[in-house]
């Protein structure tokens, strides 16, 4: 089976490339409180330093790019105001694979992340041949233990772990690759 090439798109959203036009939006997103709060290795100081990082993404997704390797990152567009709503990407952890994701705050609780990961998920393991993929986040944040249970990630236990640049207590969750073809069979 070939795999789907990008963009991905789901009901409400565009999975795609990033773009250096992105830069603006992505410093913006990046200091939200909440990015601040949970994903502090990810904020970013000005526009030159949301520039710099976006041109490492960019690099990392380009062929053959793997998330074994490197980051791997799309951006999240709204399909139909085309806003810049987050990214969701996969990135090396020791010998495994770990998903990651945002959502602009004014953007949340409509379903977004879930849709984004379950789409860039099915997407992933036929790309990258990949078995599972984790999703690791602080316990302390509800809202991405919820968003990745919705997804279809199991909660395999809590541990502590450097996360996000300091020893915190972390949520370990795990997508098989045959549960998402399982579900996929189903009627």
């Amino acid at each position: 089976m070939a795999v789907e090439q990008l963009p991905l798109e789901t009901r409400s959203l565009l999975l795609r490339r990033f773009v250096l036009e992105d830069a603006a939006a992505m410093f913006i997103l990046s200091n939200e409180e909440t990015c601040r709060t949970w994903l502090p290795s990810q904020v970013y100081r000005d526009h030159a330093h949301a520039l710099s990082a976006l041109k490492f993404l960019i690099s990392q997704s380009v062929a053959p790019g793997h998330p074994r390797l490197g980051p791997y990152v799309l951006a999240i567009e709204h399909r139909i105001d085309r806003a810049l709503l987050g990214h969701v990407g996969f990135s090396p952890l020791d010998a495994e694979v770990e998903i990651g994701f945002s959502i602009a705050e004014n953007r949340r609780a409509r379903g977004f992340a879930t849709e984004a990961i379950v789409r860039a998920s099915r997407w992933a393991f036929q790309a990258f041949e990949l078995d599972r993929i984790l999703g690791i986040t602080s316990v302390a944040n509800v809202a991405s233990r919820r968003t990745l249970a919705r997804a279809g990630f199991a909660c395999e236990g809590d541990r502590a772990m450097n996360f996000q640049g300091t020893e915190q207590d972390v949520s370990v969750y795990v997508l098989a690759r045959n549960a998402v073809d399982s579900r996929r069979d189903r009627p």
